[in-house]
């Protein structure tokens, strides 16, 4: 009943990303967007981050980290 997407890693633990909407400072992206960032660094200004925003669906790109995205935590 709610728009987002369950994530289930090789652990077999999983998480629901909600599909709350996305900003790119002060423009939005749209009601049904996920972009959140990953635990992954990429060096200097930059860092992985999972989005549903590409052709494909939901995958991994990266962005500016000042772009403030999203953080989803996560507890082992």
């Amino acid at each position: 009943g709610h728009n987002g997407y369950k994530v289930t890693g090789p652990n077999g633990n999983s998480i629901f990303l909600p599909a709350a909407g996305c900003r790119y400072g002060s423009s939005p992206y749209g009601a049904g967007c996920i972009l959140y960032w990953s635990s992954v660094p990429l060096g200097g200004d930059y860092a992985y981050s999972l989005e549903n925003t590409g052709p494909s669906g939901l995958g991994m790109y990266w962005d500016l980290r000042y772009n403030g995205l999203a953080v989803r935590p996560v507890s082992e």
